[in-house]
């Protein structure tokens, strides 16, 4: 039986704020009940301007919590983003990124709730706002690959963390850490929106990927005190004008049609030693990027971990597909989906996780 996951998401003509600059969605009941949800967001945020996201949930004794605040965001750099710690709700807890259930509540319901702030002449733009619930699927079972002669997308820049080691330890530590920002800046940079040689002058060290530093500081999330927030990850490509947000897939077989449509996508994988041949490190949570699949249908990546060389030459790899497969259930299939409004995505299957 596959996992249950739904994502619903509404574009920028449906999202109207009022006069308070308020706008909440309609509740949503995806007919399962669910024990995770991560929202995303695509906003562009002059400057002085910034959004805050928060969730209200239903848990299946029909108590309803507060309004959890999930980000305090903006593109602003002289905005500090962050997530919220620390929210007390009897029923539901606000996890970084993740709404889960105080106490093993599991939600039947939730709403969205999206608060613009800024000058009366700059303020925000939301163009997507949504959210993705799922039902245990974290460490879920072996799930069906591609079939066929894999295809893989050209083009994607290789871009190695290692390169970044102990540089600008107030974010995460250094690049050791950067693996998200990584993966978002070589998926923006594919698809032409990455900054500009102006935007990163301020990188104060010889490096050959400016892009990736620059990345860290616009997905940096002060209370989790890193830059591994999957949903700050998509809202900034988000900014970049792509449509941007986290949801999960069931298998590498819906992975597959992504990449037979050009679009290479961020996965969410966790593997210890010996699980992952040729990884050369080990992780309880890494990010990394599927740009397809080989002959053999085993996945063809850019892993910026770069098998834990300095060098973006390392970054391209092939994975055994079993042994991903298990590395990336274990964090519910988590999948970053970014593509430019142009490039159509495949069609959803029936219960839309896209």
């Amino acid at each position: 039986m596959s996992t249950d996951i739904l994502w619903t998401g509404w574009q920028g003509e449906q999202i109207v704020p009022d006069a308070a600059g308020v706008w909440t969605s309609p509740e949503v009941s995806p007919g399962f009940s669910f024990d995770e949800l991560v929202a995303s967001w695509n906003v562009t945020t002059p400057p002085g301007s910034w959004v805050e996201v928060a969730v209200q949930v239903v848990a299946e004794s029909g108590d309803r919590s507060g309004w959890l605040v999930l980000a305090r965001w903006s593109s602003d750099p002289d905005f500090t983003s962050t997530s919220v710690s620390g929210q007390d709700d009897p029923v539901a807890a606000a996890a970084d990124d993740t709404i889960l259930g105080r106490d093993g509540r599991r939600f039947t319901a939730y709403s969205l709730r999206l608060s613009i702030h800024g000058p009366v002449d700059g303020l925000p733009r939301a163009s997507l706002l949504g959210a993705m619930v799922s039902a245990d699927a974290r460490n879920a079972g072996p799930a069906p690959g591609p079939e066929g002669s894999g295809t893989v997308v050209g083009g994607v820049p290789a871009y190695s963390q290692q390169l970044h080691r102990d540089r600008c330890p107030q974010w995460d530590g250094g690049g050791q850490s950067w693996c998200s920002a990584a993966s978002t800046a070589m998926i923006v940079d594919f698809w032409g929106v990455g900054p500009t040689p102006e935007e990163t002058a301020w990188v104060d060290y010889e490096t050959p990927d400016p892009q990736v530093p620059f990345t860290v500081r616009e997905v940096y999330d002060e209370s989790f005190g890193g830059a591994g927030n999957w949903a700050f990850n998509t809202a900034y490509a988000g900014s970049r004008a792509l449509v941007a947000y986290v949801t999960r897939l069931r298998s590498f077989a819906e992975a597959a049609r992504w990449v037979d449509a050009g679009i290479p996508l961020v996965l969410g994988v966790s593997h210890q030693e010996g699980e992952l041949t040729g990884a050369g490190y080990v992780t309880n949570g890494h990010l990394l990027v599927l740009t397809g699949f080989d002959a053999a249908g085993d996945p063809v990546v850019h892993d910026p971990a770069s098998h834990r060389i300095a060098n973006d030459a390392e970054v391209p790899t092939t994975y055994d597909l079993g042994e991903l497969d298990r590395a990336w259930a274990r964090s519910g299939r988590v999948v970053y989906l970014i593509r430019p409004p142009h490039v159509a995505p495949p069609e959803p299957p029936a219960q839309p996780n896209w």
